[in-house]
């Protein structure tokens, strides 16, 4: 019992740091990929599936800047771009079934989504070696 207590111990506190730094990162990037959302979608009246594009590509580099300059992840654009596009494309099409085909606003459905992704994310780019913890 003693070695699963230091085992998750251990994963606690190897992954509390980063995630903190994530979440930060992410409380950054929702209002931010919310406002986007609503700006494309709701406000210039541009259709659902371009505008949450747009606002996913123009999310996309500045979270990855912000996740290399506090070091949340290592730097390296291709991985991380691999490992984002599923997670886009997901969040893309859900935007647009909630917007277009449930009624919901861009703004509602991009936060919907983007609350449900968020852990997932975290959990995936770890899983491939994405998160730059202390000793890389």
């Amino acid at each position: 019992m003693r070695k699963v207590i230091d085992f998750v111990g251990k994963k606690t506190k190897k992954h509390s740091k980063k995630f903190s730094s994530f979440l930060l990162i992410g409380i950054f990037k929702m209002p931010l990929s919310i406002g986007l959302t609503w700006l494309f979608i709701d406000i210039l009246q541009i259709q659902a599936l371009l505008g949450s594009i747009m606002a996913v590509v123009t999310g996309f580099f500045l979270v990855y800047f912000f996740y290399v300059k506090t070091k949340v992840i290592k730097p390296a654009l291709m991985k991380y771009a691999s490992a984002t596009i599923g997670f886009n494309i997901v969040n893309i099409l859900l935007v647009w079934v909630l917007v277009d085909f449930v009624g919901l606003s861009g703004a509602l459905s991009s936060t919907i989504v983007i609350g449900l992704l968020f852990i997932f994310r975290y959990v995936f780019f770890s899983k491939i070696g994405l998160i730059q913890y202390e000793k890389d």
